[in-house]
């Protein structure tokens, strides 16, 4: 099992901050339950690494103009070195939510949106999960399964950096035609569709990540989308929870520290 878990706490363990006064600012707009869920572990995770974390919280109802109001406030406050918007807003901003996060200051861009210099934290967490199954990479055949390709294009490029074959393919694709999975070596599933991966889509000991979350009414508990069963035939499984998740956060921070070491430490200031 490919145990994010405890990946993060390796990367906590280096990142910790003691000497600098880093200030995060996160947004929430609406009342998503797993935003705020995920907030809160931003929150909790800042607290243990000594970071000052201002949390802004805007009813469904702000306006674009509001919004872009408060981070370009943000943008000026010299005591916050990361800024995040946490997705995906509310379903009224759908044609405006490139507009507000391309306001975010790229020095301050710690989800990697606008700045070439961040790699994205999801993507960072899947790359770190492939990696530590310790298989030679190189030529190795990738598919990813994405609902869109947003998330699935900045994933090809970093995969092919490490001379690893990649596919896309949407869900909408895979309505239309059979698809043999079992061809690929690594599988990055992103539908957030409970168990749609199932033992006999895959190839025995590929690496498969799961980054879906799956929710079922009146339960707490959260599914990924890739079925308990695989882990039978492969031992190169990240789980759900306990695998993209806490890397995704642990990276998030780590971009943070490395923002504020490239554009707001001053000459002499302490290292981490």
């Amino acid at each position: 099992m490919l145990n994010g878990s405890i990946e993060a706490q390796k990367i906590f363990k280096r990142i910790k901050n003691q000497k600098n006064k880093i200030g995060l600012a996160a947004v929430l707009v609406g009342n998503d339950p797993a935003s705020k869920v995920y907030i809160n572990i931003k929150n909790k995770t800042a607290k243990k690494l000594n970071i000052n974390f201002k949390k802004y919280l805007l009813s469904s109802n702000t306006s674009e103009k509001k919004i872009l109001n408060l981070i370009n406030k943000l943008n000026n406050d010299k005591n916050i070195h990361g800024i995040l918007v946490q997705l995906p807003l509310p379903k009224k901003f759908k044609n405006s939510t490139n507009k507000i996060i391309k306001n975010i200051n790229i020095n301050k861009d710690i989800d990697g949106f606008n700045n070439p210099k961040i790699i994205p934290p999801t993507i960072q967490a899947i790359i770190h999960l492939v990696k530590i199954s310790k298989i030679k990479l190189a030529n190795k055949k990738a598919v990813i399964l994405a609902n869109s390709p947003e998330f699935a294009e900045p994933l090809k490029k970093e995969l092919i950096r490490k001379k690893i074959k990649t596919n896309i393919l949407l869900k909408k694709d895979l309505r239309d035609k059979i698809y043999d999975l079992r061809k690929f070596d690594i599988v990055v599933i992103a539908f957030g569709k409970r168990w749609w991966f199932k033992p006999d889509m895959i190839k025995k000991n590929s690496i498969i990540i799961d980054v879906g979350i799956n929710r079922i009414k009146n339960c707490k508990k959260i599914f990924g989308d890739v079925h308990p069963d695989c882990f039978k035939k492969s031992k190169y499984i990240s789980p759900v929870p306990g695998g993209v998740g806490p890397l995704t956060v642990a990276f998030l921070f780590k971009n943070l520290l490395r923002l504020y070491k490239l554009f707001f430490r001053t000459a002499g200031a302490g290292d981490n």
